[in-house]
Formats: structure tokens, C-alpha cells, sequence
């Protein structure tokens, strides 16, 4: 093993036994073991420098994108827009655990179409989480479930993962849609099993109601009525504009999934003016406002924003090269013609020493030219390890987990995420592997 690969499998582990145990802050644990880790190394001012400069530019957009996303969607929650929704709900349907954890899946699944992983956090998270209180249901599963969503829209041909992936077929045309249907038979089973668990864990938690808080409640609380509780901020609420915050609201998703050549942190930038002026014409109140929804930005947008440090070091330092022909040179050679197979296997595992960027271009062309002499396409290992699922456990590959579990106001964290996650996301891994093996889509 080399020496770079020693220093940053050292590096990643000391960093997530900080996050997972809480010893530290995570802004520290991002900012400061890094450059520790580069400094050993032996790199320079000029050199680290370098790797920030490149770390920062992955990691901008997607803070720029909460500095306007999360005040849009909390002022849309003080008008009273989710709470307006819930009420006409609540008048047309019994909302049981049941139908609460699909509606939870499909709207995750449709605004995933839009490949933001932001969106559907945002989206989904608000607009959920009361009915999860009101049926005194366990917040973790809308976080998980939400996150079950994202992963079934990894592979929209128009994705970035499609679009890193595509790159790395060669004299292929339409790549992205190569690899959608090429992928396509197994994820058609793969989304019918998430419906699956959404059923079962909506089953696990109505039974866990009635043993807890028995009969009665389940009726009162599912029923169509009962809906006098659920009142607007007295000075924030604005039920007369419930229309019009709809209307601007799918304008601006709208914006999103259409009008890709424009950022999206200034859509969502664009959306928050207009909300504040439709809704708090007055100056002093628009301030009052967005002084309350700052607090809600720290440490999480200093965190996501961090994160660069850690994906900058990593990758342009070589330390990531090292770190994947390490792993690479540790599987025997006997066993070469299944290398593929063994890092989809554990691959979850994985994603807790990688970052999106270092697993589609630095392992899958490693991966690539090591199976080409056992005459594997490069088509079957991409679709095979495309489904980098791990990636939505960790905040170094997926900074938006830490705005999905902001979004519960504390009723998640990120150590309980991890724990409860990541079995049943490695176990969901290996059921796509095994699809993928049965219907061709990975062989």
C-alpha cells in the first residue's frame, strides 16, 4: 500500500468516527483534518491552496442553493402553505401510516425527476413532516423514505451520474440512454420492491400505534375531520395568498425541471423575492423574516460548504488514485473476471472512502480496463456500479443529507441516519445486484 493511500484511508476513517460519534464539530472535522492529512503528505501552501480552489467549486452551487432553498420553503411553511395542504387532505382522504409512507415514495419519485437530490429533501421533508407528528410516527422514515426516492431517480438519462457515466463510453452515441435501458429491467423490479418497503414499514408503524396508543387513536388521528389543530402562525400565516404561494411554488419546480441552463440557486433566489414581497410587502417584516430563517442556515451551510476541503484534498491530491489501486490490488487475481461483481458487493461500504467525482472517474475506468482483459464490457460495469447508494449516507458525497435531516427541526441526526440506514440501504444494494444478475441488466 502507498503512502498517499495509507494517509487517506486514515484521513476518510478518522473523519467519519468523528461525525458518527460527535467528537467534534463537522465543520472542524472538514476543515482541519484535510489539511492535516495534505501537510503529511508533504504538500505545500500553494499546492493545498489548489486543491481548495477545486473543492469549493463542486461545493458552491449546492450552498448557494440551500442560502435560497431552505428560507423559500420555511417562509412557504410560515404562510401556512404545507399546513393548507394537509387540511385538504385531511377533508378528502383518512390518511393511515400506510398511505402516508407511499405518498411519501411517490412524491419523492416524481420531484426526483427534476435530478435534484435539494428538491426532493425540500419538497418532500415539509410537506410530510406534519403528518408524521400528527400520527406521532417516527420522522427517521420520512428521511429514509425520502432518500429511498432519490436513489430510484440515480439513473434519469439527464442525471449527473448518467452524464459522468456516459463519458466514460467511448464512441458511443446517446450514451446516457445506453445505459438507462441497459440498467432498465432491473430497476423496474428494484422500484416495485421500494413500494414494497414503504407498504411494510407503514404496517410496522400503525401496529406499533395501536400497541402504543391503541384503537381509538388511529381512528382520531387518520380521520378526515379532527383538522381544527392545525392552525397558521397568527402574524406569519397568510391563508388569503394559500393560491397564489401554490401557483408560485410550481412555477418555480417548474423552473427547475425545464429551464435547466439557468442555476439553480437562482431560481430559487428568484422564487424567495417574490415570496417575500407578495407575502411581506413591509420591509421590516421581509428582515424579521429572513433574520429568523439565517438561524436554520448554520452549521449546515458552513458544513455543506466545507465539505469542498475534504473532496479537494482528496481527489487532486492523489490521495484518491492511491486509495482505489489499493483496493483494486487487494482482490486476488484468480477471482479477476468477478472484480466487478465484488466492488458492487460492497460497494455501500465503500462510498464512505469515496466521493461521486472519484467513483465515476477515478475507480469505474480502473474497474473498466481491468475487466476489458476478461472481455466485460464497459457497459456492464457501469450499469453495475452505477447504483452508488452509499453515496446517500455519507455528507462528504452527498453534502444535501445534512439539509434533509435539518429539514425534521432535530428529529434526526445524522448519527441516528447513519445507523439506521445504512443496513437496509447495503442490503437494498445487493438485492439490485442480484436483479441485475437475473435479468442481464449487470452480466
Amino acid at each position: 500500500m502507498s503512502y498517499p493511500a495509507i494517509v487517506g484511508f486514515i484521513m476518510m476513517l478518522v473523519i467519519i468516527w468523528i461525525l458518527i460519534k460527535q467528537k467534534t464539530s463537522t465543520i472542524f472535522a472538514f476543515t482541519v483534518i484535510p489539511i492535516i492529512a495534505a501537510v503529511i503528505l508533504g504538500k505545500g501552501p500553494q499546492d493545498i491552496g489548489n486543491y481548495l480552489t477545486k473543492g469549493f467549486a463542486m461545493t458552491i452551487p449546492v450552498s448557494l442553493i440551500m442560502l435560497f432553498s431552505l428560507p423559500y420553503f420555511m417562509l412557504m411553511a410560515d404562510t401556512g402553505l404545507f399546513n393548507g395542504i394537509v387540511r385538504r387532505i385531511l377533508k378528502r382522504i383518512s390518511l393511515t401510516p400506510i398511505v402516508l409512507t407511499v405518498l411519501t415514495l411517490i412524491v419523492s419519485i416524481i420531484v426526483g425527476f427534476d435530478v435534484s437530490i435539494t428538491s426532493i429533501y425540500l419538497i418532500a421533508i415539509p410537506l410530510f413532516l406534519p403528518f408524521y407528528k400528527r400520527l406521532k410516527m417516527d420522522p427517521m422514515i420520512l428521511m429514509f423514505i425520502s432518500t429511498l426516492g432519490v436513489i430510484d431517480t440515480f439513473d434519469v438519462p439527464w442525471s449527473a451520474r448518467m452524464l459522468r457515466s456516459a463519458s466514460l463510453l467511448h464512441g458511443v452515441n446517446n450514451g446516457t440512454m445506453v445505459i438507462f435501458q441497459k440498467m432498465l429491467p432491473a430497476q423496474a423490479l428494484f422500484t416495485v420492491i421500494l413500494f414494497v418497503i414503504a407498504i411494510w414499514l407503514g404496517i410496522k408503524e400503525q401496529k406499533k400505534l395501536k400497541k402504543e396508543y391503541g384503537e381509538s387513536f388511529i381512528k382520531e388521528a387518520t380521520g378526515k375531520g379532527n383538522i381544527d389543530d392545525i392552525k397558521d402562525d397568527p402574524e406569519l400565516g397568510r391563508p388569503n395568498l394559500f393560491w397564489t404561494n401554490v401557483v408560485l411554488t410550481l412555477l418555480v419546480i417548474a423552473a427547475l425541471c425545464f429551464l435547466t441552463a439557468v442555476p439553480t440557486y437562482y431560481v430559487f433566489a428568484l422564487g424567495l423575492v417574490i415570496a417575500l414581497a407578495i407575502n411581506y410587502p413591509d420591509l421590516k417584516q421581509q428582515n424579521k423574516v429572513l433574520k429568523k430563517y439565517a438561524a436554520s442556515l448554520f452549521p449546515v451551510m458552513p458544513a455543506i460548504l466545507l465539505s469542498g476541503v475534504v473532496v479537494g484534498v482528496m481527489q487532486f491530491s492523489g490521495m484518491m488514485k492511491a486509495m482505489v489501486q489499493t483496493l483494486v490490488a487487494i482482490i486476488p487475481a484468480s477471482m479477476g473476471p468477478w472484480v466487478y461483481i465484488i466492488v458492487a458487493i460492497f460497494a455501500v461500504p465503500l462510498m464512505f472512502l469515496f466521493t461521486n467525482d472519484t467513483w465515476y472517474y477515478v475507480l469505474l475506468p480502473i474497474v473498466i480496463s481491468l475487466m476489458n482483459e476478461y472481455h466485460v464490457s464497459p457497459i456492464v460495469v457501469i450499469a453495475t456500479l452505477f447504483f452508488n447508494m452509499g453515496a446517500m449516507l455519507t455528507p462528504i458525497a452527498q453534502p444535501q443529507i445534512y439539509l434533509g435531516i435539518d429539514l425534521t427541526h432535530g428529529a434526526v441526526t445524522f448519527d441516528r441516519y447513519a445507523k439506521y440506514a445504512f443496513l437496509p440501504i447495503w442490503g437494498l444494494s445487493i438485492v439490485l445486484l442480484v436483479l441485475g444478475l437475473l435479468t442481464g441488466s449487470f452480466r
